[in-house]
């Protein structure tokens, strides 16, 4: 199968994969929708070894059958191995909170495995982004990330991944050299 140029790997974290479900409820409803023009884009799921651990415990019916499709459309982008940038390192070095090293800490596969791959994050994780942002510089982000919300404004996620997924029209952490 060929993709089209404008296919992405994306990286999505494991908040919006356990959100998205067949209920009616705005969250679940605008993830399941991300999840859905995802494949109808042809844009593929980044995962590595331990992102498919966490999926496998925290997925809904809905993105168990997602999966399937996105698996046997080959629609599927496995990191091995898993990247190690430095940013880990990085962040044990930052002149911050426990708290705020814990929680970048949490999330910092996110922003490695999209440095790694085509600069895309779908999460709904907010106040990582915001951290991430502050503290770009002495992480030394090497480049910007995109870093789209599905529950904040749905119809601009969707229009975002229907015209390619480009960091250009999105919120990124910005590069930090």
């Amino acid at each position: 199968m060929r993709l089209p140029t404008t296919s992405r790997r994306i990286v999505v974290d494991t908040n919006v994969a356990r959100s998205a479900s067949e209920s009616q409820h705005p969250v679940s409803d605008a993830c399941r929708q991300v999840l859905q023009t995802i494949i109808d884009k042809q844009h593929r799921v980044v995962l590595t070894a331990t992102q498919k651990e966490e999926w496998q415990k925290h997925k809904s019916a809905f993105t168990r059958g997602w999966l399937v499709q996105m698996a046997s459309r080959k629609l599927w982008h496995s990191l091995v191995p898993e990247p190690d940038s430095g940013l880990t390192d990085r962040i044990y070095q930052l002149d911050c909170t426990a708290k705020t090293r814990r929680e970048m800490l949490k999330d910092v596969h996110l922003l490695e495995n999209a440095l790694a791959t085509d600069h895309a994050v779908v999460s709904q994780e907010t106040n990582v982004l915001a951290l991430f942002t502050t503290h770009a510089q002495p992480m030394e982000i090497p480049r910007p990330v995109a870093w789209v919300n599905p529950t904040e404004d749905i119809a601009r996620c969707i229009t975002w991944l229907e015209a390619g997924a480009s960091i250009e029209s999105v919120r990124c952490v910005p590069a930090g050299i």
